[in-house]
């Protein structure tokens, strides 16, 4: 345990590092250039903007999982999902269309689970952003939502590069990455689908991940489907 700590502060202080490393570059390259003009300015600017969203995100994340480690028990109620994941898409398709990727969902009525509503939003946004930040220009996105006797399943389908299948087993460690160049320059800090499993895992749920065919990825979420008696309903 004490060596996973140890390994766990590394890799944190090395995501923090580097966006704090850009930042004291870009502003001393200002500091230091008093004849610069305004548009490599605003340009250097921009970029110290970028990346402090990215230490923003970081941080986010890492309290996010310093909550779940906590095991802080937190009081489940009955969230439908179906509409959360309509809320997350609201959000989404504005991401989905600048990458030129489709999404397309079927989300059943009455796929109720007992968690919170934060945990199950950021369940299914990070499965939902990772399909199309990960996907290819003119790709799609497949969400599914649907209810069995005894559960509820939720599934993103991706079009995208794919997760070669030795990889597979480590998708869900903490600053893990497929491709480490393609993540990071897209904003990933390998700590979304940690958050991801986690979560899912402390509300009794499981998550698989797999191979979509013909390419890209699959990802499965399955919950136990609550008594009336759970939820009140």
């Amino acid at each position: 345990t004490e060596k996973q700590r140890r390994q766990f502060v590394s890799d944190a202080s090395h995501e923090l590092k580097t966006p704090l490393a850009s930042i004291r570059l870009l502003t001393d390259s200002i500091v230091q250039n008093a004849n610069m003009d305004e548009s490599t300015m605003r340009e250097f600017v921009s970029d110290i903007g970028s990346e402090a969203d990215r230490l923003q995100r970081t941080t986010e994340k890492l309290l996010d999982l310093s909550r779940l480690d906590d095991g802080v028990m937190v009081e489940e109620e009955p969230v439908d999902m179906k509409q959360v994941t309509m809320d997350a898409l609201w959000l989404l398709r504005p991401i989905a269309a600048e990458k030129d990727v489709h999404i397309h969902s079927e989300l059943a009525d009455g796929c109720v689970v007992m968690a919170t509503v934060d945990d199950i939003y950021h369940i299914v946004f990070n499965l939902a952003e990772n399909a199309i930040k990960y996907n290819v220009s003119g790709g799609s996105v497949m969400l599914t939502l649907r209810g069995g006797d005894d559960t509820v399943e939720f599934i993103t389908e991706d079009t995208g590069i794919g997760i070669p299948e030795e990889e597979r087993l480590n998708v869900f460690s903490r600053f893990y990455r497929v491709d480490k160049a393609r993540s990071r320059a897209s904003g990933g800090s390998g700590l979304g689908l940690s958050i991801v499993h986690d979560a899912v895992v402390k509300h009794g749920g499981t998550i698989t991940v797999g191979a979509n065919k013909p390419c890209g990825t699959r990802f499965t979420v399955t919950f136990p489907r609550p008594t009336s008696e759970e939820t009140g309903i």
